[in-house]
């Protein structure tokens, strides 16, 4: 990537999230994970990998054992690389966040890869994406819950 790519794109990212944003709620009012999944054949989800991925969104969100789902979909030869990150985000989460939310976190985190993909790898930028859009998702309960704690102007202060 030249150096002119890479400073152009904190200037295109803004875009990318406006689309992305778009594109999200345009696949909410389909309410279905499904549409979600969907989104991602563009990066080279395949239609195996789409079946397992809904699958392993029902068992996170039904919270029932998801660790054969996620194996399966790890060990399957031919798994696309991004469910198999979905998949291993998934499986790592440590339960202090529902596992419906670290899934539907790390799906639609996938969907930075939907733009121009700011020249990178498009593959490269769902995986982290999904990665980025799992942890925000684990994380920003606790970190509101923090935040009501200590006072809002306490949190944005400097610390002392």
């Amino acid at each position: 990537m030249s150096a002119s790519s890479t400073e152009d794109i904190p200037r295109r990212v803004g875009d990318a999230f406006r689309f992305d944003q778009q594109i999200v709620f345009e696949d909410m009012q389909l309410s279905r994970l499904h549409y979600h999944l969907l989104r991602l054949t563009t990066v080279g989800l395949g239609g195996e990998d789409v079946a397992e991925l809904r699958e392993l969104g029902r068992l996170a969100f039904e919270g029932a054992d998801i660790g054969a789902q996620c194996d399966r979909i790890r060990g399957r030869d031919g798994a696309d690389v991004v469910a198999v990150a979905i998949a291993s985000i998934v499986q790592q989460a440590d339960g202090q966040t529902p596992l419906g939310h670290v899934m539907l976190g790390a799906v639609l985190g996938a969907y930075a890869s939907m733009l121009d993909n700011l020249d990178e790898d498009r593959r490269t930028m769902a995986v982290l994406g999904a990665l980025g859009g799992a942890l925000t998702a684990s994380a920003m309960p606790l970190v509101l819950e923090r935040i009501d704690n200590v006072g809002l102007s306490d949190y944005l202060s400097k610390a002392e």
